[in-house]
């Protein structure tokens, strides 16, 4: 294994560590109802997958060396390799997170794309849903198109109850679709993106507003593109 590879797998822990720590709990669930124990699996099933990293670390590694001409190979960042590495023990390797880390591992150990990445970006990655990745990857090449309505509390003056009522990402490429709104919501409070409203109009009951109607567009702030750019995987690009 070269030496640049062998930099990025110091920065795990041995996997006996799994073995050990998981060896107690084994002898436990022993003593144990079935029903406790199905709960018990549950627990440890992020374990049991963190235990055979190795092999998806592998074929990472292997995928990097492909991309990196070796006259570009430079060491990682200590302070990207390691919080990433971390993170992707309990990812599915080929996912929105797991292809967003090893993105940023990959230009990590290049010498000419290193500058693009920022240890910051590896904790905003962690923060994600994968379906707040993919929405980020598509922000990168559109923007996404919203249409909402809020009910107007009059006793309150106040408008409420926002409603998304279509959008442009199909709700067949999200996990959870019914948590768009709050995606939205989490990008641009992590400064990612920005939601401004392009056009509104009144709803209206007779001659009483009971609501409105508004277009929005949401899309990459400065911040949220270069983000984006040294996260998007090279299917994005």
């Amino acid at each position: 294994m070269p030496d640049w590879f062998e930099s990025l797998a110091k920065v795990l822990p041995g996997e006996k560590i799994y073995d050990d720590a998981l060896a107690p709990a084994a002898k436990q669930v022993g003593r144990l109802g079935e029903d406790t124990v199905k709960t018990a699996r549950l627990m440890l099933a992020p374990l049991q997958i963190a235990a055979h990293f190795q092999d998806r670390l592998e074929n990472m590694l292997k995928r990097v060396g492909e991309r990196v001409p070796e006259e570009r190979r430079i060491e990682a960042p200590p302070q990207i390799a390691g919080p990433a590495l971390a993170q992707m023990h309990f990812l599915e390797e080929g996912s929105e997170l797991w292809r967003a880390f090893e993105e940023l591992l990959t230009k990590a150990v290049d010498r000419d794309k290193v500058g693009l990445v920022h240890p910051a970006f590896v904790q905003i990655v962690s923060q994600l849903s994968p379906d707040e990745a993919l929405i980020l990857r598509s922000l990168r090449t559109k923007t996404i198109l919203i249409t909402d309505k809020l009910d107007w509390d009059a006793a309150n003056r106040k408008f409420e109850n926002r409603q998304i009522l279509e959008h442009n990402i199909p709700e067949s490429e999200l996990s959870l679709p019914q948590q768009f709104q709050l995606y939205v919501l989490h990008l641009t409070s992590l400064g990612l993106a920005e939601w401004p409203v392009t056009d509104q109009a009144p709803l209206m009951r007779g001659n009483a507003q009971i609501g409105v109607k508004r277009n929005s567009a949401v899309q990459l702030t400065d911040f949220g593109r270069l983000f984006a750019d040294a996260c998007a995987p090279p299917s994005a690009e």
